[in-house]
């Protein structure tokens, strides 16, 4: 057996966390086990904590997993370039430009596959930075719930626990630190010792909530370097490289001309780019639905939007961080208009979270017992992911 055999350690145990965040060659692969190391802490928390309830890790799961359909797809730089090779915006301002490099330089042409795979590059790139705000967080809050697996395995008073909060870092998500992460663990722990149904539900909603908002926090970077892509500044590249390749004295007035030219084609880029973004990264895929975070947040299949359980919430300090969320009502629920903006995302996902805590799909894994023999062997993993 291999060190990095033994470093994988038990599904949950801080040794095999760190065992992933640390396969940085392997990216596609460390997503995979990100992905089912969250469903591991999952299910050993819900062990712990009570039945039914889905904790942080149970939503992290499928959007792990959705993510990751993001970063390994190659469909999705094809079918950018396929959406831009159609396009007549593209074609008519490859032609501009070309009419205006012939007038000072008869042999000079931007080539159009040489914009389309301009495409594959700024996929590329997105997939990049969705990567790192994966391991980002994985890396900081895996730890967090393995030892909170075993503070709780450690007394059944909670004390444990609040022992592991206190050595959190204070301080607010944005500067760093993880003041909400500790309350969140505070939160678990009254849970669990909860024995009237309704206000348990509501102390897991709001740890859970406290979690997410800190997470989306940490990813906000990332989330917005991706759906702000500059496709536009990047399809305006094969003008500048044109340019370069021009005599001196005719470089700067070209380079502004052919600019111009393609400047309704880099429009016509960045709206596609938007669409598929909102196709494609606007998603997530639950066991047996894909919800479209830009639309109304659907009920359950056959259920009520909220569980009884959670049908009203009135918990004073539960109901207050709803509200602060927008996410106190359903009429004010709806998609999240701009997923860059922090506020839209807390205030789909917080309803998000209410409205599935008790959904038992969740619980199952995201991969198949063959499929994760395949991942722990470091095989390709067959059949969808």
């Amino acid at each position: 057996m291999t060190g990095g055999e033994r470093a994988r350690g038990e599904p949950t145990s801080l040794e095999r966390v760190e065992w992933i965040v640390g396969l940085e060659s392997d990216p596609i692969r460390r997503n995979l086990l990100i992905t089912q190391c969250y469903h591991d802490l999952s299910a050993a928390l819900a062990q712990r904590l009570g039945a039914g309830h889905a904790n942080w890790c149970t939503f992290a799961t499928w959007a792990s997993r959705t993510a990751g359909r993001f970063i390994r797809d190659e469909e999705v730089p094809a079918v950018f370039r396929d959406v831009l090779a159609g396009s007549t915006h593209v074609d008519r301002g490859i032609e501009r430009a070309n009419r205006a490099l012939g007038r000072v330089n008869a042999g000079a042409t931007i080539r159009k596959d040489v914009v389309l795979d301009i495409a594959r590059r700024i996929v590329h790139e997105v997939g990049e930075l969705i990567t790192e705000g994966n391991v980002a967080v994985f890396g900081e809050l895996g730890p967090v719930f393995s030892r909170t697996i075993a503070a709780l395995d450690e007394d059944a008073d909670g004390s444990a626990l609040l022992r592991l909060g206190a050595t959190l870092q204070e301080g607010p998500s944005e500067r760093g630190g993880q003041t909400r992460l500790r309350l969140a663990l505070n939160g678990y722990a009254r849970a669990r010792a909860e024995p009237d149904p309704h206000r348990k539900a509501e102390l897991m909603l709001l740890a859970n909530a406290r979690i997410g908002r800190h997470e989306q926090i940490r990813l906000q970077p990332f989330i917005a370097g991706s759906i702000d892509a500059p496709v536009r500044v990047a399809l305006l590249d094969p003008a500048d490289e044109a340019a370069r390749r021009l005599p001196r004295g005719l470089r700067t007035a070209c380079r502004g001309a052919l600019r111009l030219a393609l400047r309704e084609a880099g429009k016509e880029a960045q709206r596609h780019w938007e669409e598929l973004c909102t196709r494609e990264l606007m998603t997530l895929e639950l066991p047996g639905e894909t919800l479209v975070l830009g639309r109304q947040l659907p009920s359950p299949k056959g259920q009520p939007l909220y569980p009884k359980v959670l049908d009203p919430v009135d918990d004073p300090e539960t109901l207050d961080f709803l509200r602060r969320q927008g996410a106190d009502r359903p009429a004010a629920a709806g998609g999240a208009v701009n997923w860059t903006r922090l506020d839209d995302r807390m205030r789909y996902i917080a309803d998000l979270f209410r409205s599935r805590q008790l959904d038992a799909s969740l619980q199952g894994g995201p991969f198949t017992a063959e499929q994760r023999r395949q991942l722990d062997a470091g095989r390709p993993a067959s059949g969808k992911l």
